[in-house]
C-alpha cells in the first residue's frame, strides 16, 4: 500500500521520565509528554467527544502491570476536560466486561470521580479499507469511529504471539469481544498475517494521540502472567508504528523484531525507521533498558509447502501447556479459545494439539498464570527455545 504515509514526513515522539505512580508525578509527566507535541489543544477542542482507549485485558489490580494504570487514565481525563472535551472510557476486554475490568483496575473509580462513563464495546459499524489493503473491511466498535477524537492508552507489555503488545496491538480492543475469535481463526495461524491485520486496523482507526504507560511494564510471560519491571517512562506520539518502534529500540531490540512494525515497514502503513522519527524530551540513552525479558517466538514457515509447514509447527512452534498445580479450572480459557480446542475433562483442562492455532489467547486471560508456552519437541532437542530470553 505505497503512498499511504508520506515518505518525507517525520513523526514526533516524546519521551518523559516518570519514576512511580504518584499522582503529581504522573500528571506532570503525561502533561509534559503532550505539551512536547503541541499541547492537548492540538488534539481536543471544546465540545468534542473523546474516547480514551486503555488496555483493559482482564480483571486485574493495577500493581500487577496487566492494565493501563488508573493514574495515567486520570491524568489524561484531566487534560481532556480542561480542554473542553467530553471524555468516555471504552474497551473490549479479552475476558469479562469493560465495567468489570475497569472496576478491578481502579479505572472505574477514576471515571466516577471525574464524571466519565465506562463503555463496553458492543455496537459495531463496518469500516471499509483502501483498495490496496489486504483486509477488505473491519467490524469495529461504533464509539471508535463516531467519537471526534480517539486517545490510545497502551501499556508496555510482552506478548507470546506478537512479542510485545504496545500501541498498534492495543487498538485490537476496538474489535468487540465476540468478533475477536473470528480474527484469530482467520489470521492467527500466521504471525505476519495477524500483524498485518493489526497494522491495517490501526491505519484505518488511526488514533489521534497515543500516550503510553511505560512507568511500570511487564516482561516475561506477558501480557497477563509476566513480571513487573519499572521502566520509569511515559511516551506519546501520533503514529503508533513510530511509537512502537521507539519502545522496541529502548528495550534493546531491533525495531523490526516486533511483528507489527515489520508488517508496517513492508506495507508502508507507518513510520518505523529512526531517520524519520524526531525524538523530543528525555534522552533515549538515559532511559535505555538492559536485559528486558521477552518471550521467544519462532516462525517456521520458511516458504515451504503447507504439509511440511504443518509438521514444523507441531515440532518447533511453542504451544500452550496447562500447569495443573496452578490451574483452578475457572474455564476462562475454554470460553475464549477461538478454535474451541480446549475443554474440561475428568483430569482437568485439556488442549487438542491438532485444533490449537497457537494464538495464545488462553495464556493471555488465565488469571492464575497456569498456562505456559512450551517449545515443541524438535526445538527443545535442538536447544533453540528457552521459553523466555533476555536481550
Amino acid at each position: 500500500m505505497p503512498g499511504y504515509f508520506s515518505t518525507t514526513m517525520k513523526s514526533q515522539i516524546s519521551v518523559v521520565q516518570c519514576d512511580g505512580y504518584d499522582q503529581d508525578r504522573v500528571f506532570q509527566a503525561v502533561r509534559r509528554s503532550v505539551d512536547l507535541l503541541g499541547g492537548i489543544g492540538r488534539f481536543v477542542r471544546p465540545g468534542q467527544r473523546v474516547l480514551l482507549k486503555p488496555n483493559l485485558l482482564v480483571p486485574s489490580s493495577p500493581e500487577r502491570g496487566v492494565v493501563t494504570h488508573p493514574m495515567v487514565v486520570k491524568a489524561v481525563l484531566e487534560m481532556v476536560k480542561k480542554a473542553g472535551g467530553v471524555p468516555v472510557i471504552g474497551d473490549s476486554p479479552g475476558f469479562g466486561t469493560a465495567h468489570r475490568v475497569a472496576a478491578k483496575a481502579g479505572i472505574a473509580q477514576v471515571g466516577e470521580e471525574m464524571g466519565c462513563p465506562i463503555l463496553d464495546f458492543e455496537d459495531t459499524v463496518e469500516v471499509k479499507t483502501p483498495d490496496d489493503f489486504t483486509f477488505r473491511r473491519f467490524e469495529v466498535a461504533r464509539e471508535a469511529v463516531e467519537c471526534d477524537v480517539v486517545i490510545n492508552l497502551p501499556k508496555i507489555k510482552t506478548h507470546a504471539q506478537m512479542l510485545l503488545t504496545l500501541s498498534v496491538k492495543n487498538m485490537f480492543g476496538c474489535i468487540p469481544g465476540f468478533a475477536k475469535p473470528g480474527w484469530h481463526l482467520k489470521a492467527g495461524r500466521d504471525r505476519n498475517y495477524f500483524a498485518r491485520m493489526l497494522v491495517e486496523l490501526n491505519a484505518v482507526l488511526k488514533p489521534h494521540l497515543t500516550i503510553m504507560d511505560g512507568i511500570v511494564a511487564m516482561e516475561g510471560r506477558g501480557p497477563s502472567s509476566g513480571n513487573t519491571r519499572p521502566l520509569d517512562m511515559v511516551l506519546a506520539g501520533t503514529d503508533c508504528v513510530a511509537l512502537d518502534s521507539t519502545v522496541t529500540h529502548l528495550l534493546g531490540l531491533p525495531r523490526d523484531r516486533l511483528w507489527t512494525t515489520r508488517a508496517a515497514m513492508e506495507d508502508h502503513t507507518g513510520i518505523a525507521t529512526p531517520d524519520r522519527i524526531e525524538l523530543l524530551g528525555a534522552s533515549l540513552v538515559d532511559l535505555a533498558v538492559s536485559r528486558f525479558e521477552i518471550p521467544q517466538a519462532w516462525d517456521v514457515t520458511w516458504g515451504l509447502p503447507s504439509f511440511i509447514q504443518g509438521f514444523l509447527r507441531d515440532a518447533v512452534t511453542p504451544r500452550p501447556v496447562i500447569d495443573r498445580d496452578r490451574c483452578k479450572e475457572c474455564l476462562n480459557c475454554v470460553e475464549v479459545c477461538p478454535p474451541n480446542a480446549m475443554k474440561k475433562e475428568a483430569e482437568g483442562i485439556v488442549i487438542d494439539p491438532e485444533g490449537c492455532i497457537r494464538c495464545y489467547c488462553c495464556q493471555e486471560i488465565c488469571p492464575e498464570g497456569a498456562i505456559e508456552i512450551r517449545a515443541g519437541l524438535l526445538s527443545r532437542a535442538l536447544g533453540i527455545f528457552r521459553g523466555c530470553g533476555s536481550r
